[in-house]
């Protein structure tokens, strides 16, 4: 199945559900949702499709972050069966209130990066006066 045979059963069971699933792109910022989703009661959610078995890449799952940390949800749905959980989760969370997980396709965390040492051999090392401490 292709992602968008995924995508036009999302939008159809979103409209029956009394909502709306808006083709979501931003001229600005890679990596947004494919669908923002809105349900009455003001309750707002984004959502990724993808093929069954695809992942959210990296930059997709940064962007979750960014969103959640908002207090919007952001859910990844890649299969039929997902669609409904995802819409009955959104229909019985509430702005404000914890932010439903588990729902939908699994969406692995990001790598914690570790960074080099800062004083390694290639950082400069340069030593300041008291008043330059000060200014900083």
């Amino acid at each position: 199945m292709r992602e968008s045979e995924v995508e036009r059963q999302f939008v159809e069971a979103v409209r029956a559900a009394g909502g709306q699933a808006l083709k979501f792109t931003s001229q600005t910022m890679n990596g947004v949702p494919d669908r923002l989703v809105m349900l009455l009661g003001g309750k707002c959610a984004f959502v990724e499709l993808k093929a069954p078995g695809k992942q959210m890449r990296l930059l997709q799952r940064k962007r979750r972050q960014q969103l959640e940390a908002l207090g919007f949800p952001v859910f990844c749905v890649d299969r039929p069966e997902q669609i409904q959980p995802a819409i009955d989760a959104l229909i019985h969370w509430s702005p404000g209130d914890p932010i439903p997980r588990g729902i939908g396709a699994k969406i692995p965390d990001i790598p914690e990066l570790a960074f080099p040492d800062t004083h390694d051999a290639f950082t400069p090392q340069v030593a300041l006066s008291e008043s330059e401490v000060m200014l900083k």
